[in-house]
């Protein structure tokens, strides 16, 4: 069975269920740690919690690995439980003492309203970080992701000095205690959060995808209850992916645990492939449920034996090869494919006339004759008539071809 161990922070595989409702208080903390995941972050002080989730189409998508979105819906909004900072380290110290003993147990400190709400926000932040510690944390995790963070007390404070200051006063305050930087991709750069926070000491970044938004069905009075707020998806992880690579690729060495629509194991071992260390499970195991993270991570495992890998290591940051092609690769391996296009026509056995394929022609490179599509001397290869045949009589090996490119380099 194919190895998940993570060097960095010594964690039994990548998986980081993230700071959410599955991880409020002792009791949530234990039930989640039965995934047996890397990680646990546990939700931090005076957050409080309710409310609930929806996937939008179904949660039956989210099962098959199809596209999905998910957002907050319905459900009481409740006040912390926890009405001092020393009961919330008793629970730290009971979720250390009762859940999975492999599994890591992050806490978050301090949330972006307290910045609002509190003129000694910054004392009571390191008060926390020393209290959790010293309750058991094995690390510390600085929330700058939670939606609209970017945006809060209406822009009038610079969230890359934020994250810097933050950063270099928590590390000051607990030495020799891991510190990971949760940064948002909206409404800021977010290559730039991931250097002010390797210069502020972070040890880990964890770029991570969740905005603002505002979804409706066209019969609007049907809509769920809270339709524009912590909006995700699956449609995050080309984005985070790229987040990811660029900093990789820019540089950046800091470990990562990526996060944001990762609903199913493809999805997450794309971020690993993309650069990331580690991949946060935040929507999935509020929404989804343990049993759901615990598939993640078992499939994962099987992919990797299946594909011939004997740890997860091997794939980390191997589709760096693809973002990184030089231009002339870049080109051949396009050229590749086009001439693939242009040379193959039409099979006349499983062509049915339709006319798709030359309603989407551009060049005149394909016409009907008779009932029968045929390629024209006009075909570029541009493939738009290959991607809309209903029945392949269009079709080539895109995939092989693609790949060939790379063993022939």
């Amino acid at each position: 069975m194919a190895d998940l161990h993570i060097d960095c922070f010594d964690m039994i595989n990548p998986f980081v269920i993230a700071s959410s409702p599955a991880t409020r208080g002792a009791d949530n903390v234990i039930k989640s740690s039965a995934c047996k995941p890397g990680a646990i972050t546990m939700r931090n002080y005076g957050h409080g919690m309710g409310g609930g989730g929806f996937f939008y189409p179904s949660f039956d998508a989210v099962l098959k690995g199809q596209p999905a979105f998910h957002s907050h819906a319905v459900g009481k909004q409740l006040p912390d439980t926890m009405s001092s900072l020393e009961e919330y380290c008793e629970e730290v110290r009971r979720a250390r003492r009762d859940m999975y003993p492999e599994t890591k147990l992050w806490a978050s400190v301090g949330h972006y309203h307290d910045i609002e709400k509190y003129p000694d926000w910054k004392e009571r932040w390191v008060k926390e970080a020393k209290e959790v510690v010293a309750a058991g944390a094995d690390a510390i995790e600085l929330h700058f992701n939670t939606p609209g963070v970017a945006t809060a007390s209406d822009r009038q404070f610079n969230y890359y000095q934020l994250v810097a200051n933050c950063t270099r006063m928590i590390k000051k305050a607990v030495p020799g205690t891991p510190v990971m930087v949760k940064l948002a991709i909206e409404d800021c750069d977010c290559l730039t959060s991931i250097r002010e926070a390797v210069a502020a000491g972070a040890d880990a970044v964890g770029p991570t995808a969740r905005w603002k938004a505002f979804y409706f069905d066209l019969d609007w009075k049907t809509t769920q209850p809270r339709p524009g707020s912590g909006y995700g998806g699956t449609q995050a992880n080309p984005l985070v992916c790229f987040e990811i690579a660029d900093a990789r690729s820019r540089g950046i060495t800091i470990p990562m645990y990526a996060g944001g629509g990762v609903f199913s194991y493809d999805q997450a071992l794309r971020y690993i492939m993309a650069g990331s260390e580690m991949v946060q499970l935040g929507a999935i195991a509020c929404s989804g449920g343990i049993k759901v993270c615990e598939r993640i991570i078992r499939q994962c495992s099987e992919w990797l034996d299946k594909n011939g890998y004997s740890s997860v290591k091997e794939i980390k940051g191997q589709a760096l090869q693809l973002f990184n092609m030089d231009n002339a690769f870049a080109k051949r391996r396009q050229d590749k494919l086009g001439e693939a296009y242009r040379l193959r026509d039409a099979d006349p056995e499983k062509c049915i006339g339709c006319g798709r394929c030359t309603d989407v022609c551009w060049y005149k490179g394909i016409e009907l004759d008779g009932k029968k599509a045929r390629k024209t001397a006009n075909c570029i290869g541009c493939g738009y008539c290959f991607q809309v045949c209903p029945t392949k009589a269009l079709e080539v090996d895109a995939a092989g071809i693609l790949k060939s490119a790379f063993e022939e380099k």
